[in-house]
């Protein structure tokens, strides 16, 4: 501070940081001083990290510590993917976008060049691309298609890499998203995180899914894990049952009063981007992603033929839907209502879209 007050001119962009009561404030600036006078341009970014912590060192620039921009590698750059990666990058975080699909990595415009990787996720060929330091990782991964081995290779063997490559680098929190397909209940009953079976008691996929999820829970090359359990997704461009009643559909596939979970993506967005800054209670946290309010099939159906004017249309029981097979548990097909209660008990989150009635409303719009 004596060498700018004795005249020197000094120039400089870089972020800081002071640490108030459990927050981070950065500050990215363009600092000018010459004389006793001074010009400062700063965006302050408030993010909550970790517990309380006493203000250091004082309120002065002098004792302001650097900062560098967090870095974070989203894994999958499908429907969620995109959306998360120009989330994220929009509220600060250095984006790097990962992909099997160079034309999926390659639309999103808000990530660089340069930190777009293209690679098969079970390989290890992408893990030299990716060095360093990483404050967070997410695991968005679809399924490559090919039926089960498919979902070995995309969810399994995805994360075996992933955790392999966390085991020579430096990764601070990881979430992978799971699904509620873990849960075979057939009876309606309400869930919860630890309402999963044995292995040799989950269907197929749902198998496969768990085994996933254990692979990273017990990852302790990862400082903080966790596995979100995605409900059915929802959103601008994707919504099947909007879909098939504009088309006039004679029918649906399925139970009509089966009970569906859904999540909708602004809201599936809005989370894990509180996933990335929330503190955690432990180092590995499961949790289920999905609206307040599960509902009946046909009750949505109804609704929806309502709200578009048209007739209403019933589902076929005789008729499982393509994917029935390998969903199917012993008793039938999952049948059940996911609670979100520990989501939004032990991280304060609430979504914008709490049943499919706000959500559908929101596409409709526009």
């Amino acid at each position: 501070m004596e060498s700018e007050r004795s005249g020197q001119r000094k120039s400089a962009c870089c972020p800081e940081e002071l640490r108030v009561c459990g927050c981070v404030y950065t500050r990215s600036c363009a600092l000018t001083r010459e004389g006793d006078s001074s010009r400062v341009n700063a965006q302050l970014l408030v993010t909550v990290v970790d517990s309380f912590r006493d203000l250091r060192n004082g309120f002065g620039w002098q004792t302001i510590t650097e900062l560098r921009t967090r870095r974070l590698i989203i894994f999958g750059c499908g429907y969620v993917g995109r959306s998360l990666a120009r989330a994220a990058a929009a509220v600060g975080w250095e984006v790097w976008v990962h992909s099997r699909n160079p034309e999926s990595v390659g639309s999103i415009k808000e990530v660089p060049a340069a930190q777009r990787v293209v690679g098969n996720l079970h390989e290890s060929g992408w893990h030299a691309q990716l060095t360093g330091r990483w404050d967070a990782a997410v695991n968005l991964v679809s399924s490559a298609g090919g039926g089960l081995e498919g979902y070995k290779l995309s969810y399994l063997e995805g994360n075996r890499s992933i955790r392999e490559w966390a085991g020579n680098v430096d990764v601070g929190r990881f979430i992978y998203t799971s699904a509620t397909s873990v849960y075979p209940q057939t009876d309606g009953r309400w869930v919860s995180e630890e309402d999963v079976p044995e292995i040799n008691h989950l269907s197929p996929s749902g198998a496969i899914l768990r085994k996933a999820e254990l692979e990273i829970l017990g990852s302790e090359a990862i400082p903080e894990r966790i596995v979100a359990r995605l409900a059915g997704i929802y959103g601008p461009g994707r919504h099947l049952y909007l879909d098939r009643m504009r088309e006039g559909a004679a029918s649906l596939p399925g139970d009509g009063s089966a009970w569906l979970n859904l999540i909708y993506l602004k809201d599936i967005v809005d989370v894990l981007l509180h996933m990335l800054d929330t503190p955690l209670v432990g180092p590995a946290q499961v949790f289920n992603v999905v609206d307040n309010e599960p509902a009946r099939k046909q009750a949505i159906v109804d609704w929806l033929a309502g709200e578009l004017a048209v007739s209403r249309i019933k589902f076929d029981p005789s008729d499982p839907g393509p994917r029935a097979s390998r969903r199917k548990v012993q008793g039938g097909l999952p049948n059940r209502r996911v609670s979100n209660a520990r989501l939004r008990q032990l991280l304060g989150w609430e979504p914008r879209f709490p049943d499919y009635k706000s959500g559908y409303r929101d596409i409709m719009r526009g």
